[in-house]
């Protein structure tokens, strides 16, 4: 494996044994010497900018995020290397001025597209985000599609382009997608929950109802997969089960680019909470995954609904008593327990033997 040379680190030392070979006064020495580090300093003071917003923008309490804000644009104005500028304009998309981290992007884009062609995919990819997040969402498919013909792929061209092409209700290009990424599934827990999404808008409940059972025992940290399997649990009229669900999304991180929004999760929950508007709420939820599952109010039905209390609501589907995995398992386990009617060479060798055959 080749090694990078640290050409800064080189050029540090023979600064300094040049400075201390030079035959003036030690103070001079030193004035030279910090005149040279203060030059370094001024030149990489991009990073300090950007290191010191990235710490801004981790921290728990929410009031620091808007302390990153100045020192990321500093950073940027300053000369930062692209790839930072790049994470800088995801900062923003996700947690700060989502149109602010657009216009980083495009700007990135219209200056220094083609010098590195992984670096401008993982932008357009990010700023396909961005197109979605303004309701654009032919123009989020055609900059993920132009990332997908160039060859390049990672988990996050994944994500987004099967989440939109589930939004659109291309459910074939979804499929192809997330069966190309397969592999990557199991370490992507995106990935995961819209193959669960993908189940729900085919109406394969008992599909669904495994994997999400699945998938919420490693707790992601984003809502949707909450929220899609409280889907599948009002489905089969667990409605206090769903309930919970919901609690849990609320608990989860938000971010602008989250598919859910926690306004919307907490309407949801209030109304299946109150027992007047259980039911009713159950029923369109169940009537209408496709704007549930993106994240969307359901349509409203019209009619009269009897106030409910219950934990588990009459008129709906029928749970399955085992999970798909539990049956298959039970299936192989009984395969086992059949009496092996193979005859081995063993075998075949005692009946030559003793005349048996």
């Amino acid at each position: 494996m080749k090694r990078k040379t640290n050409w800064g680190l080189w050029m540090s030392v023979l600064v300094t044994v040049i400075v201390f070979t030079l035959s003036i006064p030690t103070y001079s020495k030193i004035l030279l010497l910090a005149l040279y580090i203060l030059g370094i300093i001024y030149l990489k003071r991009s990073v300090f900018y950007y290191v010191k917003a990235n710490r801004k923008i981790t921290s728990e309490n929410q009031q620091d995020w808007d302390q990153a804000w100045p020192l990321y644009r500093k950073a940027i104005k300053a000369g930062l290397q692209k790839s930072f500028v790049v994470t800088s304009a995801s900062m923003f998309l996700q947690k700060g001025d989502a149109t602010e981290g657009k216009a980083i992007l495009e700007q990135y884009l219209q200056s220094s597209t083609g010098k590195d062609p992984n670096l401008d995919n993982i932008a357009k990819t990010m700023l396909s985000m961005a197109y979605w997040m303004d309701g654009d969402l032919q123009k989020a498919i055609q900059t993920v599609d132009q990332v997908y013909e160039s060859g390049y792929r990672d988990k996050n061209l994944f994500i987004n382009y099967t989440t939109y092409a589930l939004e659109k209700g291309d459910l074939s290009k979804a499929k192809a997608l997330l069966d190309e990424s397969a592999e990557m599934e199991n370490s992507s827990p995106g990935i995961r929950d819209n193959r669960g999404w993908l189940y729900i808008l085919q109406g394969n409940w008992e599909q669904a109802d495994e994997l999400f059972s699945d998938l919420i025992q490693k707790n992601p940290r984003f809502p949707e997969p909450y929220v899609h399997y409280a889907q599948v649990l009002i489905h089969y009229g667990q409605v206090q089960a769903a309930i919970d669900m919901l609690r849990r999304a609320l608990e989860a991180r938000f971010s602008n680019t989250s598919g859910m929004k926690q306004q919307h999760i907490q309407h949801l929950l209030d109304k299946l909470e109150a027992a007047e508007t259980r039911l009713k709420t159950a029923k369109e939820i169940d009537a209408d995954p496709v704007n549930v599952a993106s994240g969307r109010m359901p349509k409203p039905l019209e009619g009269t609904f009897a106030a409910q209390d219950s934990e588990i609501l009459e008129g709906f589907a029928a749970r399955p008593s085992k999970p798909l995995k539990q049956k298959k398992r039970k299936q192989e386990d009984e395969e086992e327990r059949l009496p092996n009617t193979d005859l081995t060479e063993a075998d075949l060798q005692y009946i030559r033997e003793h005349n048996l055959e």
